[in-house]
């Protein structure tokens, strides 16, 4: 049993060194895009959709950023689909007197109800989506669209990314957060779409009528949605390498929010439709419940094993993530990776069993 306990730890070390590797390989060769489009050019009617349910508090910087945008000689709308908000989100919107139109949910609740009224409601060629607790760069939607240059093209993610951390804490989830959004564009680069974030990204209305967005799980629509673009048209997702396409979100300040955070998104795992990124997540679960269970069994030997996956992890993992956050424009983390570490592999070990079994909190609402 030993040697098998090695050799399998071994080929646990080889699979997810390979896989890091890969995934900055397919990161590096993400073409940067410098510069935006000339707005001259653009010919499309857009659309931006924005779900919200009580955030009042965050509303008054994403208005702010919405009107600095520029948007010279692009035609666009702003529906803000109010999800039976209870504070004074609306109140807050009314009294703004902007050009936005606001539709509220009536029958339905829930996020992709929200974004289906949108849909409905809507007449952009091509959509935007974002969330209401973001901060819009200038030229978000200039950017954004020069990844339209080409009719294929029928999906496009954003880059991410939470607001200044204030302190350790939000440095560590800030990291856990970039880690997701930066494995997430190496899958589109490698066309085996896993994640994207809906604060950010845009897709053609001609998707809309074939999307399949699982109106049975609360979380989910950005995935869901990357995913019915690829399967009807496979090379036609892309990432948006631009730094002038970086939105900015509201990281989680506190564990519990946190938890039910990452609860939400991985109750979605079920149902993702690609046996390789089914087997491939299953795989990096193994590899951080194999950290945890040699741990616990308090040997000489586990403890040894627990050691070197993590050393391996972190080895693998220093030079891809470092990549990604300069490109973020945010300092390299090595003492905040390396510390991270314990954290990722403690919650990454359970969650994933967790999100198949328990209900979580979210926007003042148990979901199961």
């Amino acid at each position: 049993m030993i040697t098998v306990y090695i050799v399998f730890t071994f080929l646990l070390a080889v699979f997810y060194n390979l896989l890091l590797t890969k995934y900055g390989k397919l990161w590096k060769n993400i073409p940067e895009i410098e510069g935006i489009i000339s707005s001259k050019k653009s010919t499309s009617f857009i659309s931006i959709l924005i779900p919200f349910r009580n955030e009042a508090n965050s509303l008054p910087r994403l208005i702010e950023s919405l009107n600095q945008l520029e948007v010279s000689g692009i035609e666009l709308e702003v529906i803000f689909i109010n999800d039976h908000s209870t504070d004074s989100s609306c109140d807050l919107l009314n009294l703004c007197k902007l050009p936005f139109s606001v539709l509220h949910l009536e029958d339905k609740k829930g996020k992709k109800a929200a974004i289906e009224l949108g849909w409905e409601k809507s007449g952009g060629d091509i959509i935007f989506q974002t969330d209401a607790d973001c901060v819009l760069p200038q030229q978000w939607v200039s950017s954004m669209l020069q990844s339209f240059d080409h009719p294929l093209i029928n999906f496009v993610s954003g880059p991410v990314i939470y607001f200044e951390p204030k302190n350790f804490w939000q440095k560590i989830v800030a990291l856990d957060f970039s880690s997701l959004i930066a494995i997430g564009a190496a899958h589109i680069n490698w066309q085996k779409p896993l994640m994207c974030n809906g604060a950010n990204m845009a897709y053609r209305r001609s998707l809309v009528a074939n999307a399949n967005i699982h109106l049975n799980k609360a979380s989910g629509d950005d995935v869901f949605l990357l995913q019915s673009a690829f399967n009807l048209k496979q090379n036609s997702i892309r990432f948006c390498k631009n730094k002038q396409a970086i939105v900015k979100t509201e990281g989680p300040k506190s564990l519990s929010f946190f938890w039910n955070q990452r609860l939400r998104w991985a109750s979605k795992n079920s149902d993702y439709d690609s046996r390789f990124n089914t087997v491939l997540m299953i795989c990096i679960w193994l590899y951080n419940f194999t950290i945890v269970g040699s741990v616990l069994s308090f040997s000489k030997l586990g403890i040894l094993v627990a050691f070197f996956l993590l050393l391996i992890k972190t080895i693998s993992e220093l030079n891809f993530y470092n990549n990604y956050m300069q490109f973020m424009g945010v300092k390299k983390g090595y003492f905040l990776i390396l510390f991270g570490q314990l954290f990722h592999v403690a919650y990454m070990a359970i969650l994933p069993i967790f999100s198949q079994l328990l209900s979580y909190k979210w926007k003042a609402r148990v979901v199961k």
